[in-house]
C-alpha cells in the first residue's frame, strides 16, 4: 500500500507535519550528528548534508512503494519553517493493516511535548484514515519515548 500524504496536512496548535524539503538537508543532518538521535534511532553512518539531501530526495519513492512516510515536525505557524524534530511510519511485518512509527526531536525542541503531539497527530490518521495499528519499537530505558508512545496511543513493544 502507497502511503499518502496527510490531506489536510496534520497539524495542531503548537505542532504541524510537513514533507521534508532539500532546504531542510542542514537540519537533518545535524539531527543525525546528534548524539541523542544517533543512540536511539537507526541513522546513516555519515551524517552529511548531500546523504541527507539524497535521503529527502528518496521520501516521494518510499512513500509511494509503500515503505514508509517521513515528515518533518515545524512549529504551527506556516511561515515558520523550523525542523523541530521527525515522525515517520513505516511498515512493518505482521499484515498490511499494521505500521510502526518513529520519531526524533532536534536537542533544541526536547522536554516540550513537541513528540507526543507529533505521535498523537500521526496515531489518530492513522488509525482513522488508513486503518493502520500503529506501534513503536522502544529501548526500554528510553524512558521519554516509552512515554510519548504509550501517550500516544501506539502499541509498545520494547526492545530487548
Amino acid at each position: 500500500m502507497a502511503y499518502p500524504l496527510p490531506d489536510p496536512p496534520l497539524a495542531d496548535d503548537v505542532v504541524r507535519l510537513r514533507p521534508w524539503t532539500d532546504a531542510d538537508a542542514p537540519a537533518l543532518a545535524a539531527a543525525w550528528a546528534d548524539d541523542e538521535v544517533r543512540r536511539w534511532t537507526a541513522v546513516p553512518a555519515r551524517p552529511d548534508e548531500d546523504h541527507a539531501r539524497r535521503w529527502i530526495a528518496g521520501e516521494r519513492i518510499r512513500r509511494e512503494r509503500g515503505l514508509g512516510l517521513d515528515l518533518v515536525i515545524s512549529p504551527a505557524d506556516e511561515g515558520d519553517a523550523t525542523v523541530l524534530g521527525e515522525v515517520g511510519i513505516a511498515t512493518i511485518a505482521g499484515g498490511p493493516d499494521r505500521a510502526e512509527a518513529g520519531w526524533w526531536i532536534g536537542p533544541d525542541h526536547r522536554r516540550q511535548g513537541i513528540a507526543t503531539r507529533a505521535v498523537t497527530l500521526v496515531a489518530a490518521w492513522c488509525r482513522d484514515e488508513l486503518h493502520l495499528e500503529l506501534f513503536a519499537e522502544v529501548d526500554p530505558d528510553n524512558l521519554p519515548s516509552v512515554w510519548v508512545a504509550e501517550s500516544a496511543g501506539c502499541r509498545l513493544r520494547l526492545k530487548r
